[in-house]
């Protein structure tokens, strides 16, 4: 079952810096989203439910310090990523 994906304002803003920025990090930005949308909680990146949340957070590594971090909505199928740079902010 694949999940929908949703890159919400921040995320969307972290893509166009990694774009401008860090092509490698932008290219592994897309593999991370393809892999989740497939397989939400295992698989590339290192997923890692994040504590402290009411919903279902989760986040992926991008690289050494930036990570993915995204919400899962199980009953709708969706996904949404809310930022992809920096650490848990």
């Amino acid at each position: 079952m694949t999940y929908k994906i949703l890159i919400l304002k921040k995320a969307d803003d972290d893509l166009a810096w990694f774009r401008k920025s860090d092509k490698q990090s932008y290219i592994k930005c897309f593999d991370l989203v393809h892999d989740t949308a497939e397989f939400p909680r295992e698989g590339l990146g290192k997923p890692e439910r994040l504590k402290y949340f009411e919903e279902e957070v989760w986040s992926r590594r991008v690289n050494d310090f930036d990570r993915m971090v995204y919400t899962i909505y199980e009953e709708e199928k969706e996904i949404d990523v809310s930022s992809f740079k920096g650490h848990y902010q």
